[in-house]
């Protein structure tokens, strides 16, 4: 039996990370995405290799550069020439006011959010039509209604679930495509809040936690597997949604 590869991008920490040992757990060979951090790339390399050999492996990439999605390609085919799975994950985030935006943020929000997604797609979509694979982009809860002094970011981010709807239309019935929508995953790494300011946000969310993320490592297996759902956006917010 052939073993299943998946690519993934972004995945060095956080949601990222865990979808890599979810799916390596499953049987998958894991093909991640980094930019950065090389030490905890490295770390989850060596990790996932010594439970089985030669099941993981790294490409770096920095989305920035135009170049980013042929040297992806073309690590991914120096592995394997199919892929089961596509996760779309990397992200960048960060506040942009209005007086302060600039091109430069939009370019950089753009590319991470949502023109590195669109053209991964059509530069791999050679592996994943031999493989029969799918595609999951990881979009935002928020996005679509609007972030206060996020509107670049919120622009990205519901581009990306246009071109996930447009795509699953597109590239059916041979490829699904989907995105899920987290709410609030972890902490946020670059805010000390209180315990008190925790519990505060903690009432806007129905079942009453801060997201883990096997919450979406796990819907990213079971979309992997739905054979008749595709083109749907499923948000994982705790029902902060629905207030």
């Amino acid at each position: 039996m052939t073993t299943k590869f998946i690519f993934l991008t972004g995945g060095a920490k956080r949601i990222g990370k865990t979808t890599c040992k979810h799916f390596h757990d499953q049987g998958f060979n894991i093909i991640f995405h980094y930019n950065s951090s090389v030490s905890e790339a490295n770390e989850i390399k060596d990790s996932l290799n010594g439970i089985r050999e030669n099941s993981c492996f790294m490409l770096q990439a920095d989305f920035n550069d135009q170049s980013s999605i042929e040297k992806l390609s073309q690590g991914v085919s120096e592995i394997t020439d199919q892929l089961a799975v596509l996760i779309n994950n990397a992200s960048s985030f960060y506040p942009t006011p209005i007086e302060n935006a600039s091109m430069n943020d939009w370019n950089d929000l753009m590319a991470t959010n949502a023109t590195t997604p669109l053209f991964l797609v059509q530069a791999l979509l050679p592996f994943l039509k031999k493989g029969k694979g799918c595609v999951i982009n990881i979009s935002d809860t928020l996005a679509p209604s609007g972030i206060k002094n996020f509107s670049l970011y919120a622009g990205a981010k519901s581009a990306l679930e246009g071109i996930t709807k447009s795509l699953a239309k597109e590239l059916a019935p041979e490829i699904r495509v989907n995105a899920i929508s987290p709410g609030a995953i972890l902490w946020p790494e670059d805010e000390d809040l209180t315990e008190d300011q925790q519990k505060e946000r903690l009432t806007k969310v129905p079942l009453g936690r801060i997201g883990r993320p096997e919450d979406i490592s796990s819907l990213a297996v079971f979309l992997a597997n739905a054979e008749y759902i595709t083109g749907q956006v499923i948000k994982v917010d705790g029902g902060r949604s629905i207030i």
